[in-house]
């Protein structure tokens, strides 16, 4: 039985060139059909909503493992740029589709989140800068039974705040 670290910090820098591998999204042109529509904001949350009920909805999706509140919760547009800007760094052709960025984001989300007992993760605060927000929130590591910190990062997309991908975790 090996030791867990006592601090992983996934983000979009690590998380996303590692999906683009799992997913084996090429250098083609990605189109996304109708059958690849994308799920809704969560009908809970709305233009009205803080980046805490948004992160309480997330947290409350990430123990459900419901992926359809999870997926409607990223910020696609974003996500799906800042994957398309890794493919032009590295001098490759193509793009990925939205659906494909929303599912990197929320596999990573749901690695991140396998740390946690779910049921225990409650959020401690929130900091907001014009367009974007902070969400800190804390939890139990299932297996030490050790505090666990999760860092949430937000946008406003669509007129409403989305979740970034890289949520970040470490053991306190």
């Amino acid at each position: 039985m090996g030791t867990q670290p006592s601090h992983l910090h996934f983000s979009s820098g690590l998380i996303v060139p590692l999906l683009l591998l799992l997913f084996g999204c090429g250098g083609g042109v990605e189109t996304q059909s109708p059958s690849q529509e994308l799920p809704p904001y969560p009908p809970s949350l709305s233009t009205s909503s803080s980046p805490t009920e948004v992160a309480q909805v997330l947290v409350a999706a990430l123990d459900a493992d419901d992926d359809r509140t999870l997926k409607g919760l990223v910020a696609a547009k974003h996500e799906t740029d800042a994957i398309n800007a890794i493919y032009e760094k590295h001098g490759r052709e193509g793009s990925v589709s939205p659906n494909n960025a929303v599912n990197m984001a929320v596999a990573g989300w749901k690695l991140t989140y396998s740390w946690f007992r779910p049921g225990s993760t409650r959020i401690v605060s929130e900091r907001l800068a014009d367009d974007t927000a902070v969400v800190e929130a804390e939890g139990v590591n299932p297996n030490t039974g050790r505090p666990r910190s999760l860092t949430i990062e937000m946008i406003t997309e669509d007129n409403v705040w989305k979740v970034q991908a890289g949520l970040e975790s470490a053991e306190m």
